[in-house]
Order: C-alpha cells, then sequence, then structure tokens
C-alpha cells in the first residue's frame, strides 16, 4: 500500500501487509502478515494442486508447460519450495503475526490453472466447493496436504506461522477442520499453534461467539462478505454499480464480528481492499476496538 493513502486509514487500526500485494511497496512498520495461498498459487504456481494425481490426463501442450515450471523436480517438491521460499522472502523483522489463508478459490478459478480440467464445473463457483468443503472432499485431499507441508516446512525453521481457516460456514465445518488439521500434524494449541477463520459468509459472522470457541481469532473478508451478504457478484461487471462494501447490512456484520472476537478477547483482522476508497467503512472501523487492518490498494 502506498504511503499517500494511510492519512484515510483508522488511526486505531493496526497496519499489516499482504501476499501477493496488488502494489510493489509495503507498509512501513507493517505490525502482521497475511499470506493469501489461492492468489500465490495463481500468480506463481500457475498449475493446479492436484496435478501430480491426474498427469495422465493432461494434453501434451500442458505436459510441457508443467514441466518447464517443474525443471526436474516432482510437483509436491516444486508446490512446497516454491511457495515456501515466497513466503519467507516477504517476512520483515516487524511482523509480530504472519498468517497463512488456506486456499479460498473457486473453482472457476482453478479451471483457469494448468490441469483445470480437474474441476468439475459449479452452476455458482462462488457458493459452491470452497474451504472447508474442499478440502474435507476426497478430489482434494492431496493439495490440501500440500498446503498444510508448506506451514509446515516454514514452522519447522522456527517461523510462529498462524492458519487461517476460509469459508468456516457451520459448527461442524470448524470441528472438522480442527481434526483434520490435527492429522496433518498441525493440532491447534501444539508449540503455541493458532488456527484462526475468515468470515467470508453472514453465518460466519452471525454464528462468530460459538465458532470462536474452536478458533484463536477472524478475519473479516470484506469482499466475500459483501458478495455474499448482497447476492452480487463482484466479478460481473453489469453487477459493479450493485457491489458496495458500505451497505449498512455489510457494515452491521462488520461491527458484529470486531464485537464477537473483541468479547471472546481474541484478534479480529479486517481485509478491506480499496479501503481508501470506502470511507464509511473507515469510520465505522474508526469507532470500534483496535483491529488489525489489511487495506490493500
Amino acid at each position: 500500500m502506498s504511503q499517500s493513502h494511510q492519512g484515510s486509514i483508522p488511526t486505531n487500526a493496526l497496519l499489516g501487509d499482504v501476499l501477493p500485494s496488488p502494489t510493489s511497496s509495503q507498509i512501513e512498520n507493517a505490525s502482521h502478515l497475511f499470506v493469501s495461498l489461492s492468489e500465490l498459487i495463481q500468480d506463481n504456481i500457475f498449475y493446479h494442486p492436484e496435478i501430480g494425481q491426474h498427469l495422465d490426463t493432461l494434453s501434451a501442450e500442458d505436459k510441457a508447460h508443467l514441466d518447464t515450471l517443474l525443471n526436474g523436480h516432482t510437483v509436491d517438491e516444486h508446490f512446497v519450495s516454491t511457495l515456501g521460499k515466497l513466503i519467507e522472502t516477504a517476512i520483515k523483522p516487524q511482523h509480530k503475526h504472519i498468517r497463512i489463508c488456506l486456499s479460498d478459490a473457486d473453482s472457476y478459478a482453478y479451471r483457469a490453472l494448468i490441469g483445470g480440467n480437474i474441476e468439475k464445473n459449479e452452476i455458482n463457483p462462488a457458493i459452491g466447493l470452497r474451504g472447508v468443503s474442499r478440502f474435507a472432499s476426497d478430489e482434494h485431499t492431496h493439495s490440501f496436504e500440500l498446503e498444510c507441508k508448506v506451514i509446515k516446512a516454514l514452522r519447522e525453521k522456527g517461523i510462529d506461522i498462524e492458519i487461517v481457516v476460509p469459508f468456516v460456514r457451520t459448527l461442524s465445518d470448524a470441528a472438522m477442520i480442527i481434526d483434520r488439521l490435527a492429522v496433518q500434524r498441525l493440532p491447534r494449541g501444539l508449540n503455541g499453534l493458532k488456527v484462526l477463520y475468515c468470515c467470508d459468509a453472514p453465518a460466519a459472522v452471525l454464528m462468530a461467539d460459538r465458532l470462536l470457541q474452536y478458533f484463536d481469532g477472524l478475519v473479516v473478508n470484506t469482499g466475500n462478505l459483501t458478495q455474499l451478504t448482497l447476492g452480487v457478484d463482484q466479478h460481473n461487471e453489469s453487477l459493479t454499480s450493485l457491489f458496495n462494501p458500505e451497505h449498512e447490512a455489510v457494515l452491521m456484520l462488520m461491527t458484529q464480528a470486531v464485537k464477537s472476537a473483541s468479547n471472546a478477547n481474541k484478534p479480529c483482522i479486517v481485509y478491506c481492499q480499496n479501503l481508501a476508497q470506502y470511507p464509511k467503512v473507515q469510520d465505522t472501523l474508526a469507532e470500534l476496538d483496535p483491529v488489525q487492518l489489511l487495506a490493500a490498494v
């Protein structure tokens, strides 16, 4: 985020960096780092994480592209080492918290990758197989394991990584993902491991008091929350005027999420792209307890 936008940021916010960042600059003295595995995969890996399990389905062209990317390594080796190096390089001394968000991309985004034919067609990808539902499905077990390997590799280097779980829709989702992380040798609490969850849908906010019994904090994904609260596809240009993070319903949910986290004495991180364009969101955050803010522009 460029420094010129910081005048619009609530003064009570603890600012953080985002990886990958929409801009090349980082925030001076940012106190935390938020890593989106989905975006790193799309920007740097280029192939579907499950591609190693489906090599026989690739076209000759895709196979050639994949071989070039792998450069003699296996898919698993390349995936884990590439993401690990990118994340490790982005960590700065002032980052007190490094949080990695497991993949929250939908099937439409995954289909654009090399080997994307692995994905089944969904009528409504935005509300389809995402987050916990994806991690728990038989078709995507291996990619979940790979993401866990990235986190374990970094933690084994002494980096205190925290995990963020996207698209937690129900209490059973919460229990399931905590169990599945434990199976991957990432049990919440062991060696101080913290696990947070994303408020992507209104249900995750409305159930926050109970969901926070399973997690160590929450992240408000303003983009997803706006999309699912208003029923507006944020990527549909004909609906651009309807996608509004300043809608009263979105601000009410954001406020409730922050208060629920505060009542539980757990951190709340608000991720709002283009925050400088939304003065009502700024004012709402300024009136609340100090939040950790990701204000990508």
